[in-house]
C-alpha cells in the first residue's frame, strides 16, 4: 500500500496516535470525575452538572473507543497494521482537545468542535472497516462490530448535534433542555462500546466464535443506528412527545441485554478464568442492570446513573487492558481487581440515597487511583522511550 511506502513503522505510528486519545480521555474522566466530588457539590449548578455529564460521554467515552482503541485494537482485529485514513484521525485529535479546554467556559463551542473532531475520527473507523480489513464482515468480532456502530452513531448524531447547538445559541436554549435533549445519543454512545469493551473481556482470545459473536451485528446496528435514527426522527416532531424512555427500552436496554445474555453463554461454555479485565465486565453489567432495573422503581423513571457508571466502568476496564499491553507485567493483578471492586462500591453507593456520601468518596479514591496510575504510565513509557 501506498503508506508503507513514507512509514516504516505503521503499526507503532498507529498505537502512539490511539495513545494520545487514551490519555486525552483520562485527563477528560479526571477533570468530568472531579466536577462530581463531595467538595464541589455544596452549592451544584447546572452547569456544572452539563460540564460532568458531556465530559463523561462525549469526551472520555468517544475518544477513548474510537481514537485510542480503535487505533489499538481495531486493526489487529481487521487483520492490518493501521486505519486506512490516520492523517483524519489525528486531525480530530487536534478538534477533541481543544473542546476539553473550552468546555468550563465556552460549552457550546466545545459541542462544536467535539462535532467536528469525532466525526473526523469515525470516518477513518468506517473506512477502515470498510476497505482496509482483510476478514468478511462475518468474521468481525463483537468488539469491531461495537466500534463501527459507534462511528455510525457519531456520523448521525454529530452534524445534528452541530445544528442543535448551533440554533441553541441563536434561540438562548439553556444546559438543562440540552441535557434533556441529549439523552437518547448519549446512551446510544455510551452503552455501544461499552459492550463492545466487556464483550473483549470477557471473551477468551483463543475461543471459536460463539452467540455473541452471531448476534452482535443485529445488537450494535439497532443500538448504534437504529437509536439515533429515531431521536433524529423525533427530535423534528415525527414521533409523538414523551417517546424517550420507550426508545431508549427498545433500541438500547433490549438488544443490550440480548448480547448479555449471549455473552453470560459464552463464558459458560469457554469456563473463562475471573481476571482483572473479567471484574471490570462484571461489574459493568451489573451495574448495567441496577440502571435498567430502577426504572420500574417508583419515583426513579428515567435516572440512568448506575448506567453510566456502568459505561465508565467498562472503559476503565478497558483503560487496564490497554496498559497490561502496553507495560506487560508490570502493574500487579491485584491492583487492578482491588480497583475494580473500589470502584464498583463507590458507584452502587453513589446511587443509593442513603449511602451517597460513602459513594463519593470511594468514587474520589478510585479517581486518585487513576490518576496515580496515569502518572506512572507516563513515566514509564518516558522511559521506555528514553531507552530506546
Amino acid at each position: 500500500m501506498t503508506y508503507q511506502a513514507v512509514d516504516t513503522a505503521p503499526a507503532r505510528s498507529s498505537r502512539r496516535v490511539g495513545t494520545s486519545f487514551i490519555l486525552l480521555a483520562l485527563f477528560a474522566g479526571l477533570l468530568g470525575g472531579s466536577l462530581a466530588l463531595p467538595f464541589l457539590q455544596t452549592h451544584p449548578t447546572s452547569g456544572q452538572a452539563f460540564c460532568h455529564g458531556i465530559l463523561m460521554t462525549f469526551f472520555v467515552m468517544c475518544p477513548a473507543a474510537l481514537g485510542g482503541f480503535g487505533q489499538w485494537l481495531l486493526p489487529s482485529a481487521l487483520g492490518t497494521d493501521r486505519t486506512v485514513l490516520r492523517g483524519l484521525t489525528m486531525a480530530g485529535f487536534g478538534f477533541l482537545s481543544a473542546g476539553v479546554v473550552l468546555l468550563p467556559v465556552l460549552p457550546f463551542v466545545a459541542l462544536l468542535l467535539w462535532s467536528v473532531g469525532i466525526l473526523a475520527v469515525a470516518i477513518d473507523v468506517i473506512t477502515t472497516c470498510l476497505e482496509g480489513r482483510v476478514c468478511r464482515f462475518r468474521d468481525m468480532s463483537p468488539l469491531a462490530w461495537s466500534l463501527l456502530a459507534t462511528a455510525s452513531s457519531v456520523v448521525l448524531v454529530a452534524p445534528v448535534l452541530a445544528a442543535v447547538v448551533t440554533r441553541g445559541m441563536l434561540d438562548g436554549i439553556t444546559t438543562d433542555a440540552l441535557i434533556e435533549t441529549l439523552h437518547l445519543p448519549e446512551m446510544a454512545l455510551m452503552l455501544t462500546p461499552a459492550l463492545g469493551l466487556v464483550a473483549s473481556a470477557l471473551l477468551s482470545r483463543s475461543a471459536v466464535a460463539g452467540a455473541s459473536w452471531t448476534v452482535a451485528p443485529y445488537v450494535f446496528g439497532v443500538m448504534g443506528i437504529g437509536g439515533p435514527l429515531l431521536w433524529m426522527d423525533g427530535l423534528y416532531g415525527a414521533l409523538p412527545s414523551g417517546m424517550t424512555s420507550s426508545l431508549v427500552l427498545v433500541t438500547q436496554i433490549v438488544p443490550s441485554v440480548v448480547l448479555i445474555g449471549a455473552l453470560c453463554r459464552d463464558v459458560w461454555q469457554q469456563k473463562r478464568d475471573l481476571d482483572g479485565a473479567a471484574l471490570w465486565a462484571i461489574g459493568s453489567i451489573l451495574l448495567f442492570t441496577a440502571g435498567w432495573l430502577s426504572d420500574w422503581l417508583p419515583g426513579h423513571s428515567g435516572d440512568h446513573t448506575a448506567v453510566a457508571f456502568g459505561g465508565i466502568m467498562a472503559l476503565c476496564g478497558g483503560f487496564y487492558a490497554w496498559v497490561e499491553m502496553l507495560l506487560p507485567g508490570r502493574i500487579p493483578a491485584m491492583m487492578s481487581r482491588g480497583h475494580a471492586c473500589l470502584m464498583l462500591a463507590g458507584a452502587f453507593c453513589s446511587v443509593v440515597p442513603g449511602v451517597m456520601i460513602y459513594g463519593e468518596i470511594l468514587m474520589g479514591i478510585s479517581l486518585l487511583a487513576f490518576g496515580l496510575l496515569g502518572l506512572f504510565l507516563l513515566r514509564e513509557t518516558g522511559r521506555a522511550r528514553v531507552s530506546a
